[in-house]
């Protein structure tokens, strides 16, 4: 859907004959359906999605809503659920610096990455990266700064208590952390 929905691209939503649901505290709009006999919501289908999806003007600012992590709620109605935002003074916590995004392996597994809010902070969140993005096997970076990404929550089920926060970034371009780790010089100064 990129090429016909890019970044900055406004897009307008028929709702009639859709249908809202709650998937796991993350508001969902789909088709009805029934599944096994029972009735369920499905996603639009790609043959039909032009009747719902309407693009209009392309090239429209697109601007990330700075934020903190405690201003990002788990329950169904938090303003910055599926909103993009940005964090900033955060990077990758050491254990993960030596990884890249996600698995490269012929297993194509996502992979959750975590950052921190820096020099020991426990305050953490997850970065999520689907194997299959192009810059899966991208190293992540070591350094301390500004990630912008898609706000997302994941629980294994509605009966969970547990919720896990998730940030989705677009690209590699989406994680400017080029300032040095805890007061640390940039990375790639020479000292």
């Amino acid at each position: 859907l990129y090429a016909t929905y890019p970044v900055g691209r406004k897009v307008y939503v028929k709702c009639k004959g859709l249908t809202l649901s709650d998937a796991n505290n993350n508001m969902v709009m789909g088709v009805k359906a029934i599944v096994a006999g029972l009735p369920s919501m499905e996603g639009i289908p790609g043959g039909v999605l032009d009747q719902y999806l309407i693009g209009a003007t392309l090239n429209n600012p697109v601007t990330p809503i700075t934020v903190t992590l405690a201003d990002l709620g788990t329950s169904l109605n938090n303003r910055y659920i599926n909103a993009l935002v940005k964090l900033e003074g955060y990077e990758f916590i050491p254990a993960d610096t030596s990884k890249p995004y996600s698995d490269t392996s012929a297993y194509k597994s996502t992979q959750n990455r975590l950052i921190s809010l820096g020099c020991g902070s426990s305050i953490s969140t997850v970065v999520r990266t689907s194997a299959y993005a192009n810059f899966a096997g991208v190293p992540l970076p070591k350094g301390n700064g500004s990630i912008t990404a898609i706000y997302t929550i994941f629980k294994s089920s509605p009966t969970s208590s547990t919720t896990t926060k998730q940030l989705i970034i677009r690209d590699t371009s989406d994680v400017q952390f080029t300032n040095g780790r805890c007061g640390a010089p940039p990375p790639g100064t020479i000292v």
